[in-house]
Parts: C-alpha cells; structure tokens; sequence
C-alpha cells in the first residue's frame, strides 16, 4: 500500500512541475481595455483640475465614529424627550437621520405639536399655529463645519491673525453677541450649536423653567433634570443617566460633576459630527471613476462648474470645493413668507447678527452634499423640489411669481389644509419683492437655462448623495434601537 502511494505522489509531482513550463507557451490574456476618453470627460478632468478637486473630503477621519461609547451617549440624549423644557420635544423631532437628518417640512414645528411623536411631513402644530420662522437645516456632515451654523451663521469661528502672522481662533454665539468670543463656547461648533435650541421656547424649552432667566441658567435646569440633583432632583420618574455617562465618559465621577450642560453639549455633539455621508457618486467621479456618473449627469456636472459667462449654470461660484460651499452668506431672493424675523414679517437673515449692508436678506452658503434628500429648500422651505431651485436661479423673478401665483404658503404641501394658510403670506409679496430688489443690484446673472440643461443640472444634484444616507437599513445605525438604553423612558418613538 506504501508503495503505490509514493509511486502515485511521484507521478503526480512530476505533471505539476510541467504546468508552468507548458504554460510559458500560452499567452495570458491582454487586461480589458478602458474606455477611451468622451469629449465630456476631458472636459469635467479640465474643470476638476482647475477648480482644485480633488475627490476626497478633507477632515472625515478625525472625525468621530457612531460606535464610540460617547456619540451612542448623544444619540440616547439626541432622542430623548428630556432635553425639551416640557418634556415633549426631543432634538431628533426636527432633525431625523432617516430624513435626510432633518424633517422634510417647510417650516419645523416644535413644543406645539399636536401629536409630539409624530416626526416629518405629518407633524402638525396645534390650531396650525406656525412659530418658528426658519427651516431645519440637515444635521449630516455637520462636523465638518469649520466656518458657522445656523442660517444666519450666528455660531460662527473667528480665526483673527497677529501682527507676526501667528493665527488664533474663537467662537461667538448669541450669548456672546456677534464677532465677540463665548467662554462657554465648546470646542467645535456642532457641540457649540447643541447649547442652543434647548434654549428656545419654540424650539425645545417651551414653558418651563420659568424662574431662568438666561440661556444659562435654562442649560443648568437641563443639566440636574439629566444628572437628578439640584432644583430638579426627582424630576423624571425613571433617571438611569448617571449610568450612561459613566460608561461613555469611562468615569465614576458624581453626577454633578460629570452631567453638566457642558458634557451633555459635547456627547450632543459627538453623535452628530459622526454623521460623515459624503461617499457620493460625484466624488468617487472626481478620484478617477468615470463609471459613476451617466451622459446626463455629466454634462449637468458641467454646466454646474462653467461660469455663466461661458454658457454655464456658475454654481461653483457659491457651491465650491470638496463639500460644496464656499461658507458665505448671499441673498439669493428665494421667497419670503411665514412669521419672519422682523416686526413687518421680513427674515433679514445675516443682517440681523451683522448689519453690514450686503448681509441684508442674506443665508448661509449650504454644503449641496446630500441635497437631494433635503427638500423643502431654502431658509423657509419655500421650494419643494431641486426643479424649482435650478428654475429660481435661471429666472428669479418669475419663479417667485409662481410662488404666488400657486398660493404662497397655502400652495406648499404642509400648509395646503391649513385654515392658517393666509396669515403666513401676509407681507410675503413685499418682503419678497425688497428681497429681490437688492438681488437685481448684486453680481449675481441669472443662468438662462434651456429645458433639458434644467434637467441634467437637477440630474447632477443627485449624484451628490451618499450611498449610506439614502439606505434606511444603513442609517439606523444612528437611530436607536431595542437594545439601545432608555435611561429616563422618554425616548421619542418617531413614526412619520
């Protein structure tokens, strides 16, 4: 039996030490052969290169990951009722990853909502009552934000420069008044903008606390309702934070020491900046991967980089870089209407923080990453689709007469039953009209815009969305879920 097995592995050895001299003799076949280039791709390479793209967004990985015991920390405190004044309100009722990290409403609604676990566009307000002036912004890639949050920008960093060169930076907010440095300011601007809306009787607050009398005093309330001690020892009937902030924050601190608004503010901030959705097709286009995007998309990519004056679209003169801003503010006219800012109904935007003459009726730069998943857009959702956008920058003037001519606010989807309809186009007409107004007196050219340039534009937006934030199954990893601890059973359990 020995024996015919060597025999059998001497001759098996011997047709295996051929094989690669037989081989030599047969060609491997060539490596498939690319596409060569289209007229269109060489195009977008020179537009790519001239602009400075590069594909990849810069920052992400220092970012943090929604697997680290702090940013599941702030998504059980993002969820939680808890943080609004009356314990109706959670930060994810306006700002909902599975909606694109915002509501999907033209204008949010806040403390007054009829049915407080009601998230997106079925959300009402009691007796319709609109009271908070602006649109959510999405909370995506927020983390990335370096420049200023809100629409207004009014928590923005100041990078001020010596005179040997030497640069330094600080962030001013509301409490601090604009251009002046915030002590209580966090390090990054997300966790800085965590310290906001609680604070707002629309937003979160409501009516409670009704002995604070400053923004901080509202966030000490918060503070001991989270950690159970001070003047609102007791205050929620089910209290299991201290063990959650000891095991994200790895501490055995008391909880006046380790839950204050400040680590609440921070953990806030980690769940959010762990939102990094820019793995889009555009980007993967821009690295090298001509597959990513269609003719249609393309040839919409390149009216977005070429200037006006060269027949293009000239987004990029707003919607620049890797993240697609350039973090200005500009007045871009879309429509005014709702309960505004000002006593005459008006949102001055920008102005109202900055009162330099070019900041009037001016908003914040968006990133255009994700747009497509944002809708309503504009600082009050006055437009329902990317469509309506590209037609308001080809014709201003005649897309915001449609606005009207559709209704204004009663024409929108989530004021079209509204017996409230009315009062939010009071003064719309004009404040729209002041609006454009000064548009017309700006650098901006409208791009006059063929049909189907409209459509490959709109076809190029698309492509800006990240894989993971337009798949449900992938973003519930930012939405807790059975397993997830409930420390204080007052978790928003959304339905839309």
């Amino acid at each position: 039996m020995n024996k015919v097995n060597i025999f059998g592995t001497a001759v098996l050895l011997t047709a295996l030490t051929c094989l690669p001299v037989l081989a030599q003799h047969k060609r491997l076949p060539p490596p498939p052969k690319q596409a060569p280039l289209s007229t269109l791709d060489i195009e977008l390479s020179a537009l790519i290169a001239n602009h400075g793209i590069t594909g990849k967004v810069l920052g992400t990985e220092e970012l943090p990951k929604i697997s680290e015991p702090i940013a599941q920390l702030g998504m059980q405190l993002f969820f939680t009722k808890a943080l609004g004044g009356e314990k109706s309100v959670a930060c994810a009722s306006c700002h909902d990853p599975r909606l694109g990290g915002a509501d999907g409403l033209s204008l949010p609604i806040g403390t007054n909502a009829l049915d407080v676990d009601v998230v997106g566009p079925g959300r009402q307000a009691v007796n319709d009552e609109i009271n908070i002036p602006r649109n959510s912004p999405t909370i995506f890639n927020s983390g990335l934000a370096n420049s200023a949050l809100f629409w207004d920008g009014r928590v923005q960093r100041i990078t001020i420069t010596d005179e040997a060169g030497n640069e330094s930076s600080f962030i001013s907010t509301p409490d601090s008044g604009f251009n002046q440095p915030d002590p209580n300011a966090a390090d990054s601007l997300v966790a800085t903008l965590s310290r906001f809306p609680v604070t707002s009787r629309e937003e979160m607050r409501g009516e409670a606390f009704e002995n604070a009398t400053t923004n901080e005093q509202v966030r000490a309330h918060i503070a001991q309702r989270i950690g159970d001690y001070g003047e609102e020892a007791g205050s929620l009937a089910t209290n299991d934070w201290l063990h959650a902030f000891r095991n994200a924050f790895n501490s055995q601190a008391d909880a006046q020491s380790l839950i204050t608004f400040d680590s609440i503010a921070f953990a806030l901030g980690q769940y959010q900046a762990s939102f990094v959705m820019v793995n889009t097709s555009w980007h993967r286009y821009a690295r090298g991967d001509r597959s990513a995007l269609n003719e249609q998309q393309k040839r919409g990519a390149k009216l977005f980089f070429t200037p006006v004056n060269e027949d293009g679209a000239g987004c990029v003169a707003c919607h620049s870089g890797e993240q697609f801003t350039n973090n200005g503010f500009f007045n871009l006219a879309f429509p005014q209407y709702g309960i505004g800012t000002q006593e005459n109904r008006a949102d001055i935007g920008r102005a109202a923080i900055d009162s330099t003459p070019r900041n009037l009726f001016a908003f914040r730069v968006p990133s255009l990453i994700n747009i497509a998943l944002t809708a309503p857009y504009g600082h009050a959702g006055a437009y329902e689709t990317l469509e309506q956008v590209v037609d308001h920058y080809s014709n201003p003037e005649q897309t915001i007469e449609r606005f009207f001519q559709q209704g204004g606010a009663c024409g929108l989807k989530q004021f079209a039953l509204s017996a409230q309809c009315d009062t939010l186009n009071l003064q719309a007409r004009e404040n729209s009209e002041a609006a454009l107004t000064l548009l017309r007196q700006s650098p901006f050219v409208a791009a006059n815009l063929a049909p189907q340039q409209k459509q490959d534009l709109v076809a190029f937006l698309h492509t800006l969305t990240d894989k993971c934030a337009k798949d449900l199954k992938c973003v519930k990893r930012w939405v807790p879920n059975r397993n997830t601890p409930d420390p204080d059973n007052l978790r928003l359990r959304a339905h839309h």
